[in-house]
């Protein structure tokens, strides 16, 4: 029986091990990279109605997965649930942030200054967030006119390419500041009622419009797609090193907002901080009824021990915008003040 991918549909398909053979759930794509959906996934895959251009998304969104975890293999199968959340948090670059994007895809490929690599249009698009192939030929095209790779004018389907002394000077920039983007990485806790912050007031302060403006300055990102199922440190890093700014909200006390804040603070980004009240100091978690909390489940039912600790003391001095539960709509017209007062 022939399989075809359930995204892109490629019959080039190849087994990740030997063990997985005639599974068709778990699979290497040329173009999406290692597909794993767990079973029951694979099965409902085909009655649900998804659009040619929502699997383009998810076919990006996984290939780019695959390589930044530099091929290695997912650890947890995808569920319809983490799908349906890839579409929901996907923000599709614009021209030059891809033409960015795909040079530093370039540098990551290689091992060495001035190594060529090897690229086919028909199968990589998805990694440089091209929807099609010749998006990618003309990406490619447009860095090689402004010098920053060496690339042959062909037509085959088959390309060398390597970074020019111009593409190294832009990639410096790149990584080493975000004043010409538009993004803000925002860094906080992975919760359902933290979920709803995000996006009641910190998304719509961040992506706020003046009377007469169309679009918004600024265009919010937060790293939680699918959070569980691989190390997406690679994805962190280099969203922070294309933002702007970050917001950076340190209600939970979690190691990784902290890693992100100082990653950022490293960079020279401004970081604007907020925090929720109840945990400004170290305390005893406690639910509505005043009750002491002592264990959290994670979306997947895992107990999450608590130990709540106030702001760390490296931060404590830091200014920061302190906000209550039930009032978002005076975090939302505090961040968009502080936004315009620090990065406007």
């Amino acid at each position: 029986m022939e399989y075809k991918c359930y995204f892109c549909d490629s019959s080039d398909l190849k087994d990740v091990k030997s063990e997985y053979r005639d599974i068709p759930n778990r699979y290497l794509c040329p173009k999406c990279g290692e597909i794993y959906l767990t079973g029951e996934t694979a099965e409902d895959i085909p009655g649900e109605s998804f659009t040619e251009n929502q699997k383009q998304i998810i076919c990006i969104w996984i290939r780019t997965e695959y390589e930044n975890r530099h091929r290695k293999h997912f650890s947890k199968p995808l569920t319809l649930k983490d799908l349906y959340q890839i579409l929901k948090q996907y923000s599709p670059l614009e021209p030059l942030e891809k033409m960015d994007n795909a040079l530093l895809n370039i540098d990551r490929a290689s091992s060495y200054v001035g190594e060529a690599i090897n690229i086919i249009y028909g199968n990589d698009y998805p990694f440089y967030h091209c929807f099609q192939a010749g998006e990618l030929r003309s990406i490619l095209r447009l860095l090689n006119q402004e010098g920053f790779i060496n690339v042959p004018d062909s037509a085959n389907p088959h390309i060398k390419l390597s970074l020019s002394a111009r593409g190294y000077e832009k990639l410096r920039d790149i990584k080493r500041h975000g004043k010409d983007s538009r993004q803000c990485f925002v860094a906080m806790w992975f919760t359902p009622d933290m979920n709803v912050v995000y996006e009641e007031a910190i998304k719509p302060a961040i992506e706020y419009k003046e009377e007469g403006e169309t679009e918004p300055r600024f265009r919010a990102i937060k790293i939680d797609n699918v959070e569980h199922i691989n190390d997406v440190n690679d994805e962190i890093i280099a969203a922070i090193r294309r933002s702007r700014f970050m917001v950076c909200d340190l209600t939970g006390y979690r190691g990784g907002v902290y890693f992100e804040a100082g990653f950022a603070n490293g960079l020279g980004l401004n970081v604007i901080y907020t925090c929720r009240q109840d945990w400004l100091k170290s305390d005893v978690l406690r639910n509505k009824e005043n009750n002491r909390i002592e264990v959290l489940y994670d979306s997947s039912g895992r107990e999450i021990l608590i130990n709540k600790e106030g702001i760390h003391f490296d931060l404590e001095h830091i200014n920061r915008i302190e906000w209550e539960e039930g009032k978002l709509d005076e975090l939302k017209d505090k961040l968009i003040k502080r936004v315009k007062a620090v990065i406007l």
